[in-house]
């Protein structure tokens, strides 16, 4: 049978955006290897800590306009979109000049008071230009999101990524000699031009897309009050969402330092291990995100659209949901595993860090339950549920934060208790989202195809590579890159054949009739 359109154009922007993501996530993976190899991850552990303080002020400036603003232009088919992209720049250029402004202000303050390590204070400061660059460049990615113009916004996250990677390379190699918190500064100067580059892409686009980007002609289209207030209606709660979570963030960048300064290990020594833990094993949990974050992208205004059909809006809804949540299961076991099997090699011939090996074996185990959560948490996105999502997320933050405070300053465990820490946020964040979902939409999820199939695949694929030890015990010693990378693509062939036989490919790809029948009910209302 033929996909259906609604299946076809779901798959075919995620794999836009996947493409992009493969290039973005690999140009950043890169750089990250680059800067542990100059910098080191005493210098990783400063960045990483004045990162989470930037993502705060960052989503405070952005006030979810973004996500508003991509959700009414789904829903409203492009009818008074130039309207709604003028209020949208407004409120964002308000907003994000005071937010800096006040920044810069009060983070001598802030980071007196709060940091653990008191030398992120330049790289923070140097950081800050960046927040109005991205607010503006929010209100044209919106837009281009809400008419699934994913192509252009693949290529503006690759433009972005280039740019920071080539210039953030270039200056700290050339200040070898220098101060660490000033070479950690420079990565962020690098941030601030990749973010620049990017908007100006975004305006270009914008410039030769604008016709078919305003299907409808508006007469005298300007800011106004009501598009003001729907905006701020549908993203202040999103915003509150996300506040909370860059403030759970924020806070583990500053409580893990101190609990394991606590726990007895001295400043240097805390930010070094705070390094590996966020700079090392979190960048390798991430990689495998190519794909999710693609699905999250295209799943929010899918499934807004597919609340605006009044017969086959259910049906729609669950083909969609039920596709996306096998997706992302299916590539999410797929990386895990691989992080598991290989995390020792990864860490080493990668990094040069093999003492994160551990750390990223545990994260894996907790890795599936984050990336599925923020699968889910698109849906509830696109199906208006921010209020439950903020109230979700203020229950798994804390969880959080007492499982770090806890478990973090234990002298057995230290930097590992803040790991297992992450695993219960995540853990609980997915079984929250999931009941939410269930209590909203009231739509059967196929747990046979997203849950058993890809985890069946997953014991056999390790089973049968770790009964290589009985075999030939010398196949498992890694010792050089291009051997890890066969040995990986092995894994990924064994998993993939696994899960086909299972028939768990075709229920990936959409083949049933009930695909068909909420297409053509769908076309019926259109």
């Amino acid at each position: 049978m033929k996909l259906s359109a609604a299946t076809t154009g779901l798959l075919w922007g995620t794999i836009l955006l996947l493409g992009s993501n493969i290039i973005v996530k690999g140009l950043g993976f890169f750089y990250r290897v680059v800067l542990v190899r100059l910098i080191g991850v005493e210098g990783v552990g400063l960045i990483e800590m004045a990162a989470p303080i930037y993502s705060f002020l960052l989503v405070l400036a952005g006030c979810g306009i973004q996500t508003a603003l991509s959700q009414i232009i789904a829903a409203r088919h492009g009818a008074e979109s130039r309207g709604y992209l003028k209020t949208a720049l407004l409120l964002l250029v308000i907003c994000g000049a005071a937010v800096t402004g006040l920044a810069y202000i009060f983070t001598p303050w802030l980071i007196t008071h709060f940091a653990a390590d008191q030398r992120i204070a330049l790289c923070l400061q140097t950081l800050l230009p960046a927040i109005i660059v991205i607010c503006l460049a929010s209100a044209f990615r919106g837009l281009l999101q809400g008419n699934k113009q994913v192509g252009a916004l693949g290529m503006s996250q690759n433009i972005e990524q280039a740019v920071r990677v080539i210039i953030g390379i270039g200056i700290i190699s050339r200040l070898a000699t220098a101060d660490l918190a000033v070479q950690a500064s420079a990565a962020s100067l690098a941030t601030v031009c990749g973010e620049t580059a990017g908007l100006i892409y975004l305006l270009c686009v914008y410039q030769r897309r604008r016709k078919k980007l305003f299907p409808f002609h508006e007469a005298k289209p300007r800011c106004n009050a009501r598009a003001a207030h729907e905006l701020l209606r549908l993203g202040l709660p999103l915003t509150g969402s996300r506040l909370i979570a860059s403030a759970i963030m924020m806070l583990q960048a500053i409580l893990i330092p101190l609990c394991l300064q606590y726990g007895g290990w001295d400043i240097r020594a805390a930010t070094e291990i705070y390094g590996r833990f966020s700079g090392v094993a979190l960048a390798l949990l991430h990689l495998p995100g190519v794909f999710t974050a693609a699905l999250s992208v295209s799943v929010l205004p899918a499934v807004a659209e597919s609340m605006t059909y009044d017969i086959s809006g259910r049906r729609l809804l669950s083909q969609r949901v039920n596709q996306s949540l096998q997706a992302s299961s299916a590539f999410t076991l797929l990386g895990m595993l691989l992080l598991i099997i290989f995390a020792e090699p990864l860490c080493t011939l990668i990094f040069d860090n093999q003492p994160a090996a551990p750390l990223v074996r545990i994260l894996a185990v907790g890795g599936v339950f984050m990336y599925l959560q923020t699968t889910l948490t698109s849906v509830l996105q696109g199906l208006g549920a921010v209020r439950t999502l903020l109230i979700n997320n203020i229950i798994s933050g804390v969880m959080l934060i007492a499982g770090i405070l806890l478990l973090t300053p234990l002298p057995e465990l230290g930097i590992n208790g803040a790991a297992i820490a992450l695993n219960i946020c995540w853990a609980s964040g997915f079984v929250l989202n999931l009941f939410s979902f269930y209590h909203r939409a009231q739509v059967k999820l196929d747990w046979r195809n997203i849950a058993l199939r890809p985890l069946v695949a997953a014991v056999i694929t390790s089973l049968a590579y770790y009964s290589q030890k009985f075999v030939s015990p010398q196949l498992l010693e890694t010792h050089s890159l291009p051997l890890l990378a066969l040995e990986g693509l092995g894994v990924c062939l064994i998993y993939l054949l696994i899960l086909y036989l299972q028939g768990g490919m075709v229920a990936l790809c959409g083949r049933n009739k009930a695909s068909g029948s909420a297409n053509g009910a769908a076309k019926h209302n259109q």
